[in-house]
């Protein structure tokens, strides 16, 4: 994921911007003019423009939005979400839109999220790589909390607005191919998304081991903080060089997944998938390809193989572990203990636990248990927590994983 910065660390006018490659042609065209929210999307062009400011959705990712200009110049701009085959749980009202200035100096923008509330503290950029937090005293909610006006001090030229610093599909699997290079691990497309987007893997460690671990993130496109943990544990996981750890890689077979959701990462989506699924609650129905994929490549990769763990990062309100219970029927449930106490040791501040399984629940923590007779665990990261804090967190699970399994 991209780098950011707190308010303390970049203030707002340090952003200086390079216009972005939208086609001139196409901003001419649709300058002033109203578009059904379809057809918005998939042109991916101007939303709206007037008193000195255009504001766009031409960049993978951006949220689905429309905008208008208010008489004083502010920016008022509609935060809306896909649709949904079932009612959501856990609303996500995630934003991303690009703003282009003709000159530096204040503006106002305001998210209308209509029957939903201000959830993600808004972050700015200048090229969709670092990423500064707004100040909070720079957000002003109405009593519903379903408006956020955001007061700005924009440079002149474009500028990236978004709910979370931003990790589009190839984003993220750059980052991962860049991490694992030269570490003998196998890129693996195991399928492809429901709109047709390779579904890739990533599988190493020791090859000829007898044990299977498996890790993914990503499956709710906003949820960028849980990335931030399934980094930090790859870094750890790769990064001691202790006997322990060396023993630990060479006897596990480690099976990667880091962006089972290419479509709504890359759609903008709150939490879906481009079917209009949470795919979280599609393991056991599995309706969508991208479960239907997944779980037949984590099972052909430990086939013959005793999978020990599976671990989901992702993100919500506050940091929260989800594990089966302790007494469930999995050889390496003890791993949960140990884990716990890994996270009390390392974290500045412990997790809160929730032991529990619900054998329809459709999540990739409950289909472990019942598929792979494994301890699925799902990490769930504060929105937000810090990168360093929720790279800790992933440390500390690597750190578990290696202690344990390697005795």
């Amino acid at each position: 994921m991209a780098a950011f910065a707190r308010p303390s660390d970049l203030g707002l006018n340090d952003l200086r911007l390079s216009r972005p490659p939208v086609a001139a042609a196409m901003l001419a065209a649709l300058a002033g003019c109203a578009m059904a929210p379809q057809a918005v999307h998939e042109v991916q062009g101007l939303l709206c423009a007037g008193q000195g400011v255009s504001v766009d959705i031409a960049f993978a990712g951006a949220g689905r939005h429309h905008c208008v200009i208010a008489p004083d110049g502010g920016v008022v701009v509609s935060v809306d979400h896909e649709p949904a085959v079932v009612e959501g749980i856990n609303p996500s009202p995630w934003f991303a839109l690009r703003l282009t200035s003709d000159a530096a100096g204040p503006r106002t923008v305001t998210l209308d999220y209509t029957d939903y509330e201000h959830r993600y503290p808004p972050y700015l950029s200048s090229d969709g790589e670092t990423w500064a937090m707004v100040a909070p005293d720079r957000v002003a909610l109405n009593p519903k909390k379903s408006r956020a006006t955001l007061h700005l001090d924009l440079a002149k030229g474009p500028v990236f607005l978004a709910g979370q610093p931003m990790s589009t599909s190839s984003q993220a699997l750059a980052w991962t191919r860049r991490f694992l290079k030269d570490r003998g691990f196998s890129e693996m497309r195991y399928g492809a998304s429901l709109q047709g987007r390779p579904l890739v893997g990533f599988v190493g460690g020791g090859q000829a081991g007898l044990d299977t671990i498996v890790a993914l993130t990503r499956q709710h496109p906003p949820e960028t903080t849980g990335e931030e943990a399934f980094r930090g544990f790859l870094d750890r996981l790769f990064g001691r060089d202790d006997d322990r750890a060396k023993a630990f890689r060479a006897a596990h077979r480690i099976v990667l997944a880091p962006m089972p959701n290419p479509d709504g990462v890359d759609a903008g989506n709150w939490r879906l998938n481009g079917g209009g699924v949470d795919l979280n609650r599609d393991w056991g129905p599995f309706t969508q390809p991208e479960t239907r994929a997944l779980s037949s490549w984590i099972l052909d990769q430990s086939k013959g193989r005793r999978v020990v763990s599976m671990i989901d990062f992702h993100s919500t309100f506050k940091t929260t572990i989800y594990a089966p219970p302790l007494d469930a029927a999995s050889p390496t449930i003890g791993f949960l203990p140990v884990l716990e106490q890994h996270f009390r040791d390392e974290l500045k501040e412990a997790p809160e636990w929730s032991y529990g399984h619900n054998v329809n629940g459709g999540t990739s923590k409950g289909w472990a248990l019942e598929a792979l007779h494994a301890p699925g665990v799902t990490v769930e990261l504060w929105d937000q927590i810090s990168t360093a804090d929720a790279r800790a967190l992933g440390a500390a699970t690597a750190d578990a994983m290696i202690d344990y399994f390697s005795n």
